[in-house]
């Protein structure tokens, strides 16, 4: 009998996972024993095999600190999320899902009262705020910088439920190192910074900082404004985008498959430890609770990288268009054994995390 392929084990993974109900253990996060984090010289952290992996196994999984929707009519859309964070479940359009009672945005709900009644101290750090800003930003600023924002701001909830909560912040099953980190430490560890951006992106940003994100009654965080600009940039540098498939499917089958529409945004601080290559060995993807999933799609020796796909590869195929995209999106030229394969003789250039470009 054929093996399955990496992508079917990944599919059969995701669907075992999420058999448990609802509660702490099903959201409990999980690191294979043989995936270390580690420190390059240049790029900064990273994720290495301490022993052999196989192909197909699991590597990692990781539930968001925060993680918002992206769709397009909430009221009738089958991706809508359960903005319960230890639900996350796609809400079916034909059920009776349950919607904010202060209607602050329709981008909220909820699969049941039962979640909602868990939420309420998530939600109610961000009500006030939705209610006071989303209409604004999106007519103004567009989806994209709400999403921004909202993410930022449930960040900032899940931070406070945390202080607030010391003793429930820490749950998980990790059958690893402690420098895998968790919680608002592991935000905190993220890469990013203000100095790692282009001077006129970071101005945009500082702006609406200032105009949406200071700490305000509707929004009491308790941090100062260069404070929130650093989560920013960390939380741009690092988030991840929901797909219905999976990312990293190399080589290509005989008929490539696009990932699909993204309809979640999150920041998941162990998974965002993994660097790009075009050439990834590892294969992710959300499963049906949100949370982050790594599979290996190939055998991976010890001391090798566990590397990741940053973006779609059927969409960006050639050398030139990914290292535009990886340059405009993440400030930094691949150099990836795949394009360094690709390159020709002439090209060269230093590699750089976060090299500087000029934008003025």
């Amino acid at each position: 009998m054929q093996s399955p392929t990496a992508e079917q084990r990944l599919q059969v993974t995701s669907d075992h996972l999420t058999n448990a109900p609802i509660g702490n253990q099903s959201k409990d996060a999980w690191v294979h024993s043989h995936l270390i984090p580690s420190t390059h010289p240049i790029k900064g952290r990273q994720l290495l095999a301490a022993q052999p992996i196989s192909r197909g196994e699991l590597l990692l999984i990781d539930p968001p600190y925060a993680v918002i929707p992206v769709v397009d009519n909430p009221l009738d859309s089958d991706s809508l999320l359960c903005s319960n964070s230890k639900c996350s479940r796609k809400i079916v359009p034909s059920t009776k899902s349950v919607s904010c009672p202060s209607s602050c945005v329709p981008d909220v709900a909820w699969c049941n009262h039962v979640c909602r009644t868990m939420d309420e101290q998530r939600h109610g750090f961000e009500c006030i705020w939705l209610q006071k800003y989303a209409t604004s930003i999106r007519s103004k600023r567009g989806e994209y910088d709400f999403g921004m924002l909202w993410l930022i701001v449930r960040i900032l909830a899940s931070r406070h439920i945390e202080t607030q909560q010391p003793s429930t912040a820490t749950v998980q099953n990790l059958s690893t190192t402690p420098a895998f980190q968790s919680g608002w430490h592991g935000i905190q560890s993220l890469c990013g910074s203000p100095d790692t951006w282009a001077h006129s992106q970071v101005r945009s940003w500082s702006t609406m900082v200032k105009k949406y994100l200071q700490n305000t009654p509707s929004l009491p965080h308790g941090m100062n404004m260069d404070e929130i600009l650093a989560l920013v940039c960390q939380e741009e540098a690092n988030s991840f985008g929901f797909y219905p498939r999976e990312t990293g499917i190399i080589p290509f089958p005989d008929s490539p498959v696009h990932r699909g529409i993204q309809f979640a945004a999150a920041v998941c601080p162990r998974a965002a430890l993994a660097n790009h290559s075009c050439r990834p060995n590892i294969i992710h993807k959300p499963d049906r609770i949100g949370r982050m999933v790594f599979v290996a799609s190939r055998d991976i020796k010890v001391g090798e990288e566990c590397c990741i796909s940053y973006f779609d590869l059927t969409q960006y195929v050639d050398l030139r268009t990914r290292r535009e995209y990886l340059q405009r999106s993440f400030r930094f030229l691949c150099k990836c054994d795949r394009c360094l394969e690709e390159e020709i003789p002439e090209e060269d250039s230093n590699w750089d995390a976060f090299p500087l470009l000029d934008d003025e």
